[in-house]
């Protein structure tokens, strides 16, 4: 780098060097304007929420709101301009304790049916399991959990030793267990139904986490 000095002040920076900060500084606000219209352009029940452009995982989150676990019923949400990353859609529900190790994971009774359609009649999401079936994410010492599903899969060997996951039964819009990737000129359907309650339920939400630049 180059600096041209005027006199006893602080240095100048070069020509190249203010160029360099220049497009550096468009491409954040280019970055920030995309993020503002991402969640301005998004439609339907919930509300969208950027963590910004450099958040690790789960950059967008859409709450949908809470819901009861205590007793049987359905609830339906309508969402369309979504951001275009793989979202997956999951409980979050708080925990009685803080949550400490995977061998000590809370009791989860109860089964739900989670359907999401797309306007075109495309099934792109159909999971009707039990909760206790559903992959329990959590950090240490955090008292809130989040339950999603994932699809099925196998492994497959490579002749170099590694080896990949290929994933079983994807539907429309890259839907695999709880995952998907919307379509932004697409409109969702989305179903939540509680076809067996919880003897002891917490307080429950339904979000989609997406996107994040892990």
């Amino acid at each position: 780098m180059r600096y041209e000095y005027k006199g006893p002040g602080r240095p100048l920076l070069s020509r190249s060097h203010h160029v360099v900060i220049d497009r550096t500084l468009t491409l954040v606000a280019c970055a920030i304007l995309f993020s503002a219209c991402a969640t301005s352009n998004f439609q339907g029940d919930g509300k969208l929420v950027d963590h910004g452009l450099f958040a690790a995982k789960d950059r967008y989150v859409l709450d949908l709101g809470p819901v009861d676990l205590a007793r049987t019923g359905k609830y339906a949400y309508t969402m369309s301009n979504l951001p275009e990353v793989m979202f997956v859609i999951g409980l979050e529900i708080v925990e009685a304790e803080a949550n400490r190790s995977t061998g000590n994971r809370p009791p989860h009774p109860g089964r739900v049916r989670l359907l999401l359609e797309a306007s075109d009649h495309e099934i792109v999401v159909d999971e009707d399991n039990a909760l206790k079936s559903w992959v329990w994410s959590f950090g240490v010492g955090d008292f809130e959990s989040f339950l999603y599903r994932r699809g099925d899969a196998y492994s497959v060997s490579e002749k170099d030793g590694t080896s990949h996951g290929v994933h079983v039964g994807v539907r429309k819009d890259e839907g695999w267990g709880t995952f998907f990737l919307p379509r932004p000129d697409i409109k969702y359907q989305l179903t939540l139904d509680v076809l067996e309650a919880q003897a002891q339920p917490r307080p429950t939400r339904l979000l989609l986490k997406g996107g994040g630049w892990k």
